[in-house]
């Protein structure tokens, strides 16, 4: 209804509508829409009877160009078995992704850090996309019924139940032959069904549900007022408010098809594609080869790859390798201003024509464009051409940007932070696999792989840093000191081991429990091995010995290297292993690692910890190469002993690599 203030004065004093209003076509009698069957299939004004099913996709980015061609086929084989029975329908609809993060609230260098990124995720124009198959079940030729007649409803009811089950089975078929790309059905009771329905006009997926039982699904569905004006149309009215619009369609088609020649089709911007295929009956499409083959040589035409290809169409056709259908492609764009349309509108072309494929835009036929993309209303398809069912599966290949795992399907509960793509989405970032914050945290790893200078570390600081969303504690062990300023920036301690200078560390001092004194046998031993002199049974035995005599030693004082080296004196292996211990006290070659250390310093405290350059081959190449590991060994056995009891109170750790 008009507001009181309305400027139209021409008003029809029953109604007090304009003039020009009794005389408007509604959006709803221009769709397809009449009733809702069941839950999950609409039935159109033709009697055709479809459902929606909503599927994940798979990352053209990041997949193997095998497994694409895989989905692709197994597409293609399955609407080929099916034949001309059904028709489909794929949609992509793009829609604004909003960064759901959690802010780190603290007034801290994480807390500043998370409030800029967040700021740029807000102004980076992500975008998702929505992949929808629409499985349509056409009525049998010659199947009206004779409405006159008293048994028409029970017919009707009885035709429709049979539909229904041949459906439902060819729906089936879709579900298991695509499970990988987690497929599942659109219901009108969870308002995805209508919602999708109705944002094929406005671009934007809202639930909608159906008003009532008994009216016209089509009136529930039209949700916006839509004005043609030449090849581009405005929107008013409705639930997107006030926005322009315009749709494309194939002008010419490309030589080849390829199941990534589309994906460049990722604006930052409301768009919907549209690919509709209609399966043409395999005598009908034979008959139409031959007669182009015919016209073509009754005019002499001088297109010989022409001919040859209508020739190897044949040979398909007949072989049952192909089959053939009516396929139609709409993309429709949706912008707040004309001048954002006008620029728009030549980065679509551009992009097609990147891929060899001209897309126009018609004044004309612009409102049946519009109207094509709606399941059910083929008849308003005014260019379609036939092309393969692998073409088709080409150009509607189930290609998508995962999202990432949400907050509640992650152990920690939250998600670390959103990271954009080369397809302008955003992912999720976990460092762990699906899990459940109620359960037993799942394994987390996180492999970063670069060139040097790549930005690794960089990377690897901005994560840990997101990671104090969620109350993370960090410990770093820094190969080449690359996160040094990230680690004393967020308030961290950074201890580095380099070559020359006391370390802090004595497993002597710590290692005196009965675990630590078993771990600390090991240790030794393996500390110890030689390749050209492996230790003795009785070697290895003592080595027990002394390590629980250093355990059980009244003064702690006596647990140093040099008194710990004295007691392998009496050892029967002419002073082998008192000499190999020589080298790791006080004034051995290796006692700046453990040696000059009595207390063990090397402190584990605080919410950030790192370990920088374990460089302890820079002085005398290789002459301790091979104990590097070793000392990475005891700090990671004195991070697990010291945080045991931490980590059982619900402490949350991780570890980031910088090597």
């Amino acid at each position: 209804m008009p507001h009181d203030d309305a400027r139209d004065v021409a008003l029809d004093p029953r109604t007090m509508t304009p003039e020009w209003y009794a005389r408007e076509t509604r959006l709803a009698h221009m769709l397809p829409y009449v009733s809702l069957v069941d839950d999950q299939t609409v039935r159109t004004r033709v009697n055709e009877l479809f459902r929606c099913i909503r599927l994940d996709g798979v990352n053209s980015y990041t997949t193997d160009d095998a497994y694409l061609d895989k989905v692709t086929a197994l597409f293609a084989r399955i609407i080929a078995q099916l034949g001309p029975e059904f028709s489909y329908y794929v949609h992509k609809v793009s829609k604004a992704i909003k960064p759901d993060l959690d802010p780190i609230r603290e007034d801290s260098f994480a807390g500043e850090v998370d409030r800029h990124w967040r700021a740029k995720l807000a102004t980076s124009g992500l975008r998702d996309k929505t992949l929808t198959l629409t499985v349509i079940h056409r009525p049998p030729p010659k199947s009206l019924l004779p409405f006159l007649s008293r048994s028409a409803p029970d017919r009707l009811k009885e035709e429709t139940r049979k539909r229904l089950q041949r459906l439902g089975e060819a729906v089936n078929v879709f579900l298991s032959g695509l499970a990988e790309l987690k497929p599942r059905l659109l219901s009108a009771e969870s308002g995805e069904l209508v919602g999708f329905l109705g944002a094929l006009n406005t671009g934007t997926e809202l639930p909608l549900y159906p008003a009532n039982t008994y009216g016209f699904l089509s009136v529930n569905v039209a949700n916006t007022r839509v004005t043609f004006h030449g090849d581009h149309f405005e929107l008013s009215e409705g639930v997107v408010g006030h926005r322009y619009g315009k749709s494309f369609t194939i002008g010419e088609y490309s030589e080849g098809t390829s199941c990534t020649m589309f994906d460049m089709l990722n604006l930052p911007v409301d768009m919907i594609v549209t690919h509709s295929f209609t399966p043409i009956n395999s005598n009908l499409m034979a008959g139409r080869i031959k007669r182009q083959k015919r016209q073509m040589q009754a005019s002499q035409d001088a297109a010989l790859s022409l001919m040859e290809a209508l020739d190897i169409a044949a040979d398909d056709l007949e072989a049952k390798r192909q089959s053939f259908g009516e396929h139609h492609m709409v993309v429709t764009i949706f912008c707040d201003t004309l001048d954002e349309l006008q620029t728009l509108s030549a980065e679509i072309v551009n992009a097609a024509a990147a891929e060899g494929v001209k897309m126009i835009g018609e004044r004309v036929a612009a409102k049946a464009h519009y109207l094509s993309q709606h399941p059910g209303n083929q008849p308003k398809r005014v260019r379609a051409s036939a092309i393969t069912n692998r073409n088709f599966a080409d150009f509607a290949a189930f290609h998508r940007t995962q999202l990432g795992k949400p907050a509640q399907k992650t152990p920690w509960g939250k998600v670390i932070t959103y990271l954009p793509t080369p397809e302008q989405s955003a992912y999720r970032l976990s460092y762990h696999e699906q899990g459940s914050p109620d359960k037993e945290p799942t394994s987390g790893h996180t492999l970063i792989m670069g060139r040097p200078g790549s930005g690794k570390s960089v990377l690897s600081a901005f994560l840990m840093t997101q990671a104090r969303r969620a109350g993370a504690r960090i410990f770093v062990f820094d190969y080449r000191l690359g996160m040094e300023m990230a680690v004393r920036a967020n308030g961290g301690r950074y201890a580095s081991l380099k070559a020359g200078q006391p370390t802090g560390l004595n497993p002597l001092w710590t290692e005196t429990d009965a675990r630590g004194t078993a771990w600390l046998s090991d240790w030794l031993a393996t500390l110890l091995y030689r390749a050209d002199k492996p230790l003795t049974p009785a070697q290895t035995n003592r080595i027990q010995e002394v390590v629980r005599q250093n355990a059980q030693a009244s003064n702690p004082a006596l647990r140093n290297w040099r008194d710990f080296a004295s007691l392998f004196v009496s050892t029967d292996d002419g002073g082998d292993l008192h000499q190999r211990l020589l080298e790791w006290t006080e004034d051995g070659r290796y006692g700046w690692i453990f040696g000059q250390s009595l207390e063990d310093t090397f402190s584990l405290k605080g919410d950030v910890v790192a370990g920088g350059k374990f460089d302890v081959t820079c002085k005398k190449r290789n002459v301790v190469s091979g104990n590097t590991q070793r000392v990475t060994q005891f700090c990671n056995r004195g991070l697990t002993q010291k945080q045991a009891e931490k980590l059982v109170s619900g402490f949350k750790q991780f570890v980031v690599t910088g090597k």
